[in-house]
């Protein structure tokens, strides 16, 4: 793949500044994943790439939470990997709300967007999808790698390719009123974001489980969740009030019946 020659790597690093997190970009103009630019990265630098950012103009085949393909027209949205290499952990969990956090101080940060969460990590503008994060983690050479793929969608022209009924619960910063951001700026806002956020993780979790908890407009609401992984065979679809996290980022819920269960994954709709 050729590099992109539209970044300009000079102005971002004046932007970004010193830190660990997104210091070295890699872009291109176009790929089929940046997930897998990321990984592929990691097998060729090793530790060396940790905290290193894998940027494309396009994805041919970028993916979403639960195999969903990520679609989005040239140019019109940020679409950015992040190579991640945290202490093996208890927060481990916690890396894609650090993420999706992240996500939603760079924006309002960068264009002035007033933005919450859906739990976990998508970033709503007036309630409909402005950006969406995806973690994916491996072991590798004795220790754990997670990769962090966020996506925001700078202009409408991003949510054309979308179905119909997808595309009424999308939106863009250009669609929420303001003017998109340059790559440059946004990526600089996130990158510093989510430094901030992760040492947040490692230094203070209960205060980061607030932080995030605050941001998260799923919290006190009546929601229908479509359980996954561990939690799919013995939940299904579930109906209750959202009370509030877990430790480890689970979502907490009061069903019907008066009783209370967390959920580690699923997609969450607000009733």
């Amino acid at each position: 793949m050729a590099s992109d020659s539209a970044f300009d790597h000079e102005r971002y690093a004046s932007l970004r500044g010193g830190g660990r997190i997104g210091v070295r970009v890699h872009a291109v103009a176009s790929t089929t994943s940046t997930m897998d630019d990321a990984r592929a990265g990691a097998d060729q630098h090793g530790a060396e790439g940790c905290g290193d950012a894998y940027l494309a103009g396009e994805q041919t085949a970028g993916r979403g939470r639960f195999g969903r393909r990520w679609v989005a027209a040239p140019g019109a949205a940020l679409l950015v990997t992040f190579q991640l290499c945290p202490a093996a952990g208890p927060h481990t969990p916690l890396l894609s709300a650090a993420g999706g956090l992240a996500t939603a101080e760079a924006v309002g940060a960068a264009c002035g967007v007033d933005v919450t969460l859906k739990w976990p990590n998508d970033v709503l503008a007036g309630g409909r999808k402005l950006a969406g994060v995806l973690a994916d983690a491996r072991t590798a050479r004795g220790g754990v790698e997670v990769f962090l793929g966020i996506g925001v969608n700078l202009q409408e022209a991003a949510t054309a390719g979308l179905p119909p009924e997808e595309r009424a619960r999308a939106t863009s910063i250009e669609g929420a009123g303001a003017t998109p951001p340059d790559a440059e700026m946004l990526l600089a806002s996130l990158a510093q974001a989510l430094e901030r956020r992760l040492e947040q993780i490692e230094r203070e979790p209960s205060a980061f489980l607030e932080d995030w908890r605050v941001r998260l407009e799923t919290i006190g609401r009546r929601v229908q969740l479509a359980a996954a992984g561990v939690d799919a065979g013995a939940a299904g679809v579930v109906e209750g009030v959202a009370t509030g996290v877990t430790q480890s980022g689970e979502l907490t819920l009061r069903l019907d019946d008066g009783s209370e269960r967390s959920f580690a994954a699923g997609d969450v709709t607000t009733l």
